[in-house]
């Protein structure tokens, strides 16, 4: 009896240290630069390939001459199988090699999916997600799909890639129900996705590389916005402690500096200002996230309407 307590006991440290090990892999993903970007996909139901050739067809369609990497390229069926794409119409130059190489698309073959890292907090930032009740259990399979030596690209194009790719996998994979960016953690179910909320189709990428999160201060009248996703491509995500506004205008705002952000690339310097909701000047300084992921983040103080006992321009 003492000998099945204490194994019962060593599981259950186990799946806490399993957990804890998770949590921490996927705060990973979101606070530091990744060289590669990936996104998975997910299915309710065991998933069912496509043909080769057909997939190779929609690949060309949408990114010009298009190789498949290996001797003999085919569907990843197998968890761990990689079918890997070459774009040869989206090079990169290196210059210690004084040459160019194509960036690369690549599929990992399905597998079960165990909702690893969505602990409650990562849930609860679920905003495109409207019954997350129903769709979370839903989740039961996974194909990971990311890129490869592709930094040397422009912002826009490299992530604008994986926007289209995203598509091309939400088409050729019709029983895909959503897409779970782990860099932003942000989950978007495959009709949000696909019906894109940004104006300008270029930003296209945001609908899933970008979350705006919004957290409620206990005992108090206070709110916390911060964005999630930034950090890994190479920008810094926002931040943002007020009172008195309304959530909609703020996450509206937010979104708009970090569109001027992605398309313009990290030029709000410390200490710059930005025009508020009501054409003030609010002062961004670079400082420490309040809220995990642990990273630094571009922090706009709204004068007026700050919270955490600051004044206007500290």
């Amino acid at each position: 009896m003492i000998k099945k307590l204490f194994k019962k006991e060593k599981r259950q440290q186990t799946s806490e240290q399993d957990r804890k090990t998770s949590e921490q892999q996927g705060d990973n993903l979101a606070s530091k630069w990744h060289s590669v970007y990936t996104f998975l996909l997910l299915f309710e139901e065991p998933v069912k390939q496509p043909e080769f050739s057909a997939f190779h067809e929609a690949m060309m369609q949408r990114f010009g001459e298009v190789l498949p990497m290996g001797d003999e390229p085919h569907m990843p069926g197998k968890e761990g199988e990689i079918l890997s794409f070459a774009l040869m119409d989206h090079k990169v130059y290196y210059k210690d090699k004084d040459q160019n190489y194509p960036s690369q698309l690549l599929l990992i073959g399905p597998g079960p999916y165990e909702r690893t890292g969505w602990n409650e907090m990562v849930c609860s930032q679920f905003w495109a997600c409207m019954d997350k009740e129903s769709f979370l259990p839903r989740c039961k399979y996974v194909m990971t799909a990311g890129n490869m030596m592709a930094t040397g690209l422009p912002m826009m194009e490299e992530y604008g890639i994986m926007a289209e790719f995203a598509d091309l996998l939400l088409e050729q994979y019709p029983d895909c129900i959503g897409i779970y960016w782990p860099h932003s953690q942000c989950l978007t179910p495959r009709e949000y996705y696909q019906d894109s909320h940004w104006n300008n189709p270029a930003f296209h990428f945001l609908d899933g590389g970008l979350n705006v999160r919004f957290f409620s201060i206990q005992n108090s009248d206070e709110m916390l916005f911060d964005t999630l996703g930034f950090t890994a491509i190479g920008l810094p995500d926002l931040q943002f402690h007020c009172k008195g506004l309304e959530p909609d205008d703020v996450v509206g705002f937010l979104r708009n500096v970090a569109a001027y952000l992605y398309e313009n690339g990290d030029v709000i310097e410390n200490g710059n200002t930005v025009e508020g909701m009501h054409h003030e000047r609010w002062v961004c300084r670079r400082e420490d996230s309040l809220v995990g992921p642990l990273r630094m983040v571009l922090d706009i103080n709204p004068g007026e309407y700050a919270g955490g006992g600051r004044r206007e321009g500290t």
